[in-house]
């Protein structure tokens, strides 16, 4: 498309950024969901039988994990300039000794007054869900699996336990969480204004559809 000289064009890169960085990662949360819900892989065409899906279901954790952890790392920075803004204008005129600490790590995350340590709260119970899959790996005992066997009549099935439906949850809460800091933190964009390209429009409604059907 041209445009007349003199003509303005106004960049709204802010979303542009969305399509090139965050979204990418958004959608691998939501394929990664629908593969933790029912065992089936975006893109692959094959009929998994019970026990596969569940293996896929137990295997889609560590990709919720991974998609949010990238969602941290594209808004970090971002995140840590703003909460010290926040924090400088609070403390630049007090006394050195009266100013709150910045890193608040022995606070609970609902008491925490700046964002960027909430982010780590979160990076950090990334950290330790995923610590939880590998010993559920390596041990061999079965309280901490997410997948145990069963022999049913000379066949083995697989069950999941309650320890992959309560991660599963989790992460679900734990991208809530983020994907919150990631919006008032002006990451992401929270809506979709009249004037913005088709493109975007398309691509967003595509992105709320999938998500619904996940």
């Amino acid at each position: 498309m041209g445009y007349e000289q003199g003509e303005l064009k106004t960049m709204q890169s802010g979303k542009e950024i969305d399509l090139s960085t965050t979204l990418p990662a958004m959608i691998d949360f939501r394929d990664a969901l629908r593969q933790s819900k029912t065992g089936f892989i975006q893109g692959v065409e094959t009929i998994f039988t019970d026990n596969q899906k569940k293996l896929n279901q137990v295997r889609g954790l560590s990709l919720l994990i991974s998609a949010q952890e990238t969602l941290i790392t594209l808004s970090r920075s971002q995140i840590q300039f703003r909460s010290y803004q926040k924090w400088n204008k609070k403390n630049k005129h007090a006394k050195k000794e009266e100013q709150e600490q910045f890193l608040e790590e022995e606070k609970k995350v609902v008491l925490m007054n700046y964002d960027y340590n909430k982010l780590l709260y979160w990076n950090n119970f990334l950290s330790t869900c995923r610590k939880n899959i590998l010993t559920a790996e390596k041990t061999k005992r079965i309280d901490d699996d997410f997948l145990v066997t069963e022999n049913l009549n000379g066949e083995d099935i697989f069950r999941l336990t309650d320890n992959f439906w309560e991660m599963l949850g989790d992460l679900q809460e734990s991208y809530a969480e983020i994907h919150l800091l990631m919006l008032v933190n002006k990451v992401i964009s929270s809506g979709v204004e009249e004037d913005e390209e088709l493109t975007y429009k398309e691509q967003e409604q595509l992105f709320i559809e999938r998500t619904r059907d996940a």
